[in-house]
């Protein structure tokens, strides 16, 4: 009986046997790098491009709502923004939350007696970018029976530094990369202008 021990075991194969060297590791692991140096940068554009799109779709729903609920109770009913929930800023900061309100005395402000339809908390965009109306007195939205607003404007998502390129027209200026435009007309109809 033979032993397994020894059965096609020679020391001269060990040395023919080879692993992966610590150069070899390097070069891989250098290669690694570089490709997630590359990958990074275009995968945190991705990011806060679908956290800026997520932050208009919650907007866009919730005055689509808005108008939805005043046209089947008959009443006026009023989105404003709201840091708390429970009352309306006097800012036209729209990133800090807003709440929608039947609004039974038809003065777009919010008083204790007015029912709470939804409240939507701080909207979660990128680190620099706003939620900001293009004109002063667009702190509400606001919709009559019929599904109609007030006037015209925009809720311009962009980085601060460009606030001053939202106006009438939308964002005019080409060499930005990125924003989002929530535009509602008249008629109470909201559209989702973006770009990247």
């Amino acid at each position: 009986m033979r032993s397994k021990q020894g059965r096609g075991f020679c020391p001269r194969q060990w040395a023919r046997v080879r692993g992966i060297t610590l150069v070899e590791t390097l070069v891989v692991v250098s290669i690694l790098g570089i490709l997630a140096a590359i990958a990074v940068p275009s995968f945190r554009s991705t990011i806060e491009s679908n956290r800026r799109q997520t932050s208009a779709n919650q907007l866009f729903e919730d005055l689509a709502f808005a108008r939805s609920e005043a046209i089947k109770r008959g009443v006026r009913v009023t989105v404003c923004a709201s840091s708390n929930g429970t009352r309306c800023t006097a800012d036209i900061d729209w990133q800090v939350g807003w709440m929608v309100f039947v609004d039974a005395n038809n003065d777009a402000w919010r008083n204790l007696d007015e029912t709470i339809l939804k409240v939507h908390e701080k909207l979660d965009l990128p680190s620099g970018w706003v939620a900001k109306s293009n004109v002063d007195w667009a702190k509400w939205v606001s919709y009559r029976p019929l599904g109609t607003t007030q006037a015209n404007f925009r809720i311009c998502m962009v980085p601060s530094s460009e606030l001053d390129n939202c106006d009438d027209e939308g964002i005019t200026n080409s060499k930005l990369s990125a924003y989002t435009n929530l535009v509602i007309t008249t008629l109470g109809r909201v559209r989702i202008e973006s770009k990247n």
